[in-house]
């Protein structure tokens, strides 16, 4: 890796408010992206992908900050730090680390690193980084303190696109599904490129392709032409660089880039906007050439993550359904809470990431029955106060089991919650009102309405309109009164339906 500072930056003079900054990591798409991270705050960025040719460059150069993954080729990120501490004292040095490599970062912190980035790192936490090293070394930061320096179009164009990048990064770290993963890439890119018009095209394991788009609807066809006459020229670049798929006389710029896959091509990312805001610059190409990888390995994640998810949620739903098997007036109670759930949660407008926390919740409400005695959670009988008061912590001991399972935690919250009351006087920590979270208030609400029209040993199912009309009365007192209006709203062919689930899963 070459010794000259990133980008155009080795013309520019150091102003008293630029941070002259070595980044250092083996992975280039990595270390490219902390060099637009760093110059978009105004610092001086040089690189190195190993070690030692990091300690080539600190034996040459002063530097500010040095900035170095822990784990490296050769000699390490440790290494690095204790170089730098013998060389050069008053530099700041910041360690990269992923999850496995904590202990080696605490252990870079109590021998002199200044801080640690864990990966996947954001765009803020870099600004943050760059403001205190400026703030320690009595430095103005460029775009806050007096000298600052102008900030142009350019860089502005520039930050908008790396912004749109690691948020694309931080996305693969949250719950949404494959589908929306998409859509909001789609709507990343366009703000992060400034363009009327974006589409990617994604290729399935049956090979199967299906696309999404974003935009203007007369530019996106202008695109998909345009992608359709060089695809084959698209194809052999082998997601390396990206395409411009403009020619003379065409009104839309185009842009594309493979979307890469293990071994072969997992889809396409195309960009475009009227030709006459401008071609797309060499810069804007190689961005969008890391746009395609980051989306690559953000989709792994993604859809890693759903799979194992999934099985995790199998597992759990498996050992519900092998406790209602144990009770026949319990068969298909946690189903069909879930359905009576989302219906509600439908008819209330909670948008569909929020559904489907309502859906899990509802399937796993009764897990913290597994960990009480059967001899309990079974009696035929009515409970006695204290059997009562024993069976209750269910909802705890569930939650409780839940939290350790990092992605289902707002489930774990509405599952505590669900015996909660609207007036305060509920279990475990007599919540009120909406101080009670609206999957639980909902749960409640299912929970109990099912349980009315469902036979138990000791009493018959009630009547749907009885069961609404018990439900409609406690409104206020133990229910909310907005979800117990909208569980009334509800067809009653529906309602009929989803009583009827245990019967069809046992025919």
């Amino acid at each position: 890796m070459s010794a000259e500072p990133h980008g155009d930056q080795a013309s520019v003079p150091r102003g008293p408010g630029l941070l002259r900054v070595l980044l250092v990591d083996d992975d280039p798409q990595v270390l490219a992206v902390l060099a637009d991270a760093f110059t978009i705050n105004a610092c001086l960025v040089s690189t190195a992908e190993t070690a030692e040719a990091a300690l080539d460059q600190l034996a040459d150069t002063p530097f500010d900050l040095v900035v170095s993954d822990i784990k490296l080729p050769g000699l390490s990120g440790l290494d690095v730090l204790r170089a730098v501490k013998g060389s050069q004292p008053g530099t700041a040095v910041v360690l990269i680390t992923g999850m496995p490599s904590v202990n080696s970062a605490v252990f870079g912190l109590r021998h002199g690193a200044y801080d640690y980035l864990r990966k996947p790192f954001s765009l803020n936490e870099v600004q943050d980084l760059v403001q205190r090293v400026s703030r320690d070394r009595q430095q103005p930061h460029p775009a806050r303190g007096p000298g600052a320096v102008a900030v142009t179009e350019d860089q502005v164009r520039r930050q908008l696109g790396v912004e749109g990048l690691f948020r694309i990064s931080e996305l693969a770290l949250q719950r949404a599904d494959p589908g929306l993963f998409v859509e909001t890439v789609l709507d990343y890119t366009l703000q992060g490129f400034q363009c009327d018009a974006a589409l990617i095209m994604l290729r399935d394991d049956d090979g199967s392709v299906t696309q999404s788009q974003r935009g203007d609807a007369a530019l996106l066809t202008q695109l998909l032409n345009l992608l359709h006459a060089h695809f084959g020229r698209l194809v052999k670049s082998r997601g390396r660089e990206a395409l411009t798929l403009t020619e003379t006389g065409d009104p839309v710029a185009g842009i594309a880039v493979l979307i890469p896959d293990m071994g072969s091509t997992k889809g396409v990312l195309c960009l475009g906007r009227p030709i006459h805001r401008g071609a797309f610059l060499p810069d804007e190409q190689d961005l969008l050439v890391r746009y395609g990888q980051v989306v690559a390995l953000a989709l792994q994640k993604v859809l890693f993550r759903e799979s194992v998810e999934t099985d995790v949620l199998n597992t759990i739903a498996f050992f519900i359904t092998a406790l209602e098997s144990k009770d026949p007036s319990l068969k298909g109670h946690c189903e069909r809470v879930s359905l009576y759930a989302a219906e509600i949660a439908g008819v209330l407008g909670v948008p569909p990431d929020g559904l489907a926390v309502i859906r899990r919740a509802g399937l796993l409400h009764d897990l913290g029955k597994l960990v009480l005695p059967d001899a309990l959670v079974l009696k035929a009988e009515r409970l006695t106060d204290d059997e009562y008061g024993a069976l209750r912590r269910y909802p705890v001991l569930g939650a409780r089991i839940l939290r350790r399972l990092p992605f289902l935690a707002q489930e774990a919250e509405a599952v505590k919650a669900h015996l909660e009351r609207f007036d305060g006087t509920g279990y475990p920590d007599r919540l009120q009102g909406h101080d009670i979270p609206l999957p639980a208030r909902i749960l409640a609400v299912a929970d109990a309405f099912d349980a009315m029209t469902s036979p138990r040993p000791y009493r018959e199912r009630r009547p749907l309109e009885a069961a609404l009309e018990e439900v409609l009365r406690n409104a206020s007192s133990q229910f909310d009164p907005a979800v117990t209006d909208a569980l009334a709203s509800i067809s009653r062919a529906r309602l009929v339906e989803i009583g009827q689930f245990e019967a069809r899963v046992q025919s």
